[in-house]
């Protein structure tokens, strides 16, 4: 459930310095938060509560709706899973399946089809049926299957003028079949694994008067056949000019139509290349609406409540529309993993997330008029971040990705605790590795300044040898692999900081038991245990933090809060929270705010600032 975004798109922004005077009106008209304080409580703090938002979507419908997207399925490259040998196809609905190609409006052009409702799409060198890597199809390494698709064949007669004509020359013989080679029609016969097997097959038709020229195998065909056996039922080569093989399943009555490929259900259709000859590159080409039916379920269960799902159609909606043909050189638009974002067809779509994309159909994030990118992930662990914190860049070119804390998240009550832990050596090696020679080992590592939603900002690490070196939090969760942007030490076998947080006429306050609060309309009501504070400093954090920020847990602290550690025994022990980037907006903070009541509109407007939900 994590949208990662590389630095080399971009999603840049600066930092800002944290102004109550302004940022308590900007607050105000975005969330109806409300400044209250503590009784007798010293003036360099107060406690934010409530939220709320502009209840608007701007502007009417666009064809955004009616795009459709290329999204990449099998193919190669750092982001890909592999082309393919082969790939079975059969109908969850419909009855058999066309054949053609795409054109450069991606409108997929017919030439023939089929009722069979189990194919495969195999690429046209000598393949084998069986199971590899624990995927039964057809692999060329396979040789000892009974199952073989040959890459030489027969040609009897052609050009033909229709797909009918060459498949009525072909069906006079025995495994003929339709061919349609650089834009023409030819009948063809036969799948020999060898030329020296298709010679003597040319021979015995030869002795019947029958005339063929015998085609080997090239490096942009495909076949397409039963599934398990080698009949073929189509071929087609584009001869390199980058079209590829479409194949659709034939429409079942007036609704969609779904295919059934490697355990997912997809709607639209399939396109098969052999980009540069090598295996085939699969491809689904389908509605964008019907796109965003196959995202926000598997970012998010149906189960959750619609108001969640609705945010994440329109976050979905707004990211990928935002990415446009990010993969262009991969021959298509974006993949189907997290480099882009997580789909999986309408495998795990339910009427919950289909009402979902529905409901909020072609709306997307506005900015200022212009389209948002938004970010999302998992959790935040109580605090979001700026892009410019995870990015590194401008704040100006995204200021709707900035941090804050999530009053929200925590009521989830969701399990995102986690903990890194390094031996000094290894640490000293990573930042050596980063051109920072700390000697032998790791001495002690503090958070030495915050971000303004109080996640670490910099941490400097001293070495055995009496050098420090300081690095932004986007080097430090790179260099170790951290799950997220809120985090700190393990202090348990360090001295504990001394010193709590808050104060009442000027002595300290161990615990916010028995504070009230006065809000804006003078009512006194008791701090609950979910209050936070904007602290002399400007930072907001949960008051119950103290400043070694150990939330009660005893020796863990850090979160929230600056920290430093010694480690335990040579052991340095990161504690954090959250999954994620912690860049835009949080999953389960959407799924607590609708749990709430809150609507997709307050869930998009607290966790991407200042923008609208309108259409572009």
């Amino acid at each position: 459930m994590n949208r990662c975004i590389t630095y080399q798109y971009n999603i840049n922004t600066l930092k800002c310095q944290f102004d109550p005077a302004a940022r308590s009106g900007e607050m105000e008209k975005l969330m109806k938060r409300k400044f209250v304080q503590i009784a007798a409580l010293c003036l360099s703090t107060a406690l934010l509560m409530g939220m709320g938002g502009r209840q608007t979507v701007s502007a009417a419908p666009s064809s955004a709706s009616e795009k459709v997207i290329r999204v990449g399925l099998h193919h190669d490259g750092p982001y890909g899973t592999g082309s393919m040998e082969g790939l079975n196809m059969a109908n969850h609905t419909g009855s058999g399946f066309r054949f053609g190609y795409y054109d450069s409006s991606n409108q997929f052009m017919a030439l023939g089809s089929t009722a069979q409702k189990e194919v495969s799409v195999v690429k046209t060198m000598n393949v084998y049926y069986g199971t590899m890597d624990s995927y039964t199809s057809y692999h060329s390494a396979l040789t000892s299957s009974a199952v073989a698709v040959g890459e030489y064949h027969l040609q009897v007669s052609g050009p033909y003028a229709t797909f009918a004509e060459a498949q009525s020359a072909a069906s006079k013989f025995e495994g003929g079949f339709p061919a349609y080679i650089g834009g023409e029609f030819y009948a063809r016969i036969g799948n020999y694994t060898t030329r020296d097997k298709a010679a003597a097959a040319q021979s015995e038709l030869a002795a019947q008067g029958v005339s063929t020229v015998i085609k080997g195998t090239s490096e942009y065909s495909a076949n397409v056949v039963v599934t398990g056996t080698n009949t073929i039922l189509f071929q087609f080569d584009d001869l390199g000019k980058g079209t590829g093989l479409g194949v659709e399943p034939n429409a079942a009555g007036s609704g969609g139509y779904v295919t059934l490929s490697k355990g997912r259900l997809y709607y639209g259709g399939f396109r098969f290349e052999r980009i540069g000859g090598g295996n085939m590159t699969v491809v689904n080409i389908l509605g964008f609406e019907d796109y965003i039916k196959g995202v926000v379920p598997h970012e998010m269960s149906n189960s959750w409540p619609i108001e969640a799902l609705k945010a994440q159609a329109v976050a979905a909606r707004s990211y990928a529309l935002s990415l446009g043909t990010k993969h262009s050189g991969d021959h298509f638009d974006i993949c189907d993993n997290t480099h882009c974002q997580a789909y999986s067809g309408q495998t795990k779509a339910g009427s919950n997330s289909d009402a979902a994309v529905e409901q909020t159909t072609g709306q997307v994030a506005v900015y200022n008029g212009r389209l948002a990118q938004t970010c999302y992930y998992s959790s935040n662990g109580g605090a979001s971040e700026s892009s410019s914190t995870v990015w590194g860049g401008n704040q100006a070119a995204h200021p709707y990705l900035v941090g804050k804390v999530d009053p929200y998240e925590a009521s989830a009550n969701v399990n995102n605790d986690w903990t890194r832990s390094l031996t000094s050596d290894v640490l000293a090696a990573r930042l050596k590795a980063k051109g920072c020679d700390v000697g032998g080992g790791v001495a002690s590592i503090a958070v030495t300044s915050l971000t303004d939603s109080g996640n670490p900002k910099m941490v400097t690490f001293t070495g055995s040898n009496g050098k420090r070196f300081s690095l932004n939090s986007r080097e430090v969760v790179g260099m170790l692999g951290l799950r997220s942007y809120r985090y700190g030490f393990d202090t348990a076998a360090a001295p504990e900081p001394s010193g709590p947080e808050l104060s009442v006429n000027g002595k300290p306050v161990d615990s916010i038991s028995g504070l009230y609060a006065v809000d804006g309309a003078g009512n006194v009501v008791p701090v609950g245990e979910n209050a936070y504070v904007i602290t002399g400093g400007g930072a907001i954090q949960p008051i119950g933090q103290g400043t070694d920020g150990s939330n009660g847990s005893g020796g863990s602290g850090g979160l929230g809060a600056l920290s430093s550690t010694t480690g335990n025994n040579g052991v340095f022990t990161f504690i954090g929270k959250g999954w994620g980037h912690n860049v835009g907006m949080s999953q389960w903070g959407a799924y607590a705010m609708a749990k709430q009541g809150y609507t997709y509109l307050s869930i998009l407007q607290f966790y991407y600032t200042g923008i609208t939900v309108g259409y572009v």
